[in-house]
């Protein structure tokens, strides 16, 4: 099997952690996105899985128009652009539009500790 993974699913998974972590951190960078996905297929990878990301700026594009109700674009304090979760949205909403459908070994590797210290490095 195949797994696409979308940046909406990043980006909410790679949020929900950071919030786990420090319910401050409402803002993820596009290449903490990239560096969380990248280690996300190398654990599906050592599974035996196959997973595809899909980052581009249409995929990027769609994400901001199909859920504006969750997200918007953003920088961080040193200018750099990122996806920012809205003052209106907290982990409990995240978790239950973005976590449900997914297959488990995709979410078992959103979770892994790896990632998450990817994600958190």
């Amino acid at each position: 099997m195949c797994f696409y993974i979308g940046i909406e699913d990043l980006a909410a998974n790679a949020l929900i952690e950071l919030l786990r972590k420090d319910s401050s951190k409402r803002f993820v960078t596009y290449s903490e996105i990239e560096k969380y996905g990248s280690v996300v297929v190398q654990i599906l990878k050592d599974k035996g899985e196959k997973a595809i990301l899909i980052l581009s700026r249409d995929s990027t594009d769609a994400l901001f128009r199909n859920y504006s109700e969750f997200f918007k674009e953003g920088k961080n304090e040193h200018g750099i652009e990122g996806i920012q979760l809205r003052e209106n949205k907290n982990v409990s909403d995240l978790i239950r539009q973005f976590r449900g459908y997914l297959a488990l070994d995709v979410l078992l590797a959103f979770v892994n500790k790896k990632s998450v210290k990817a994600l958190c490095a």
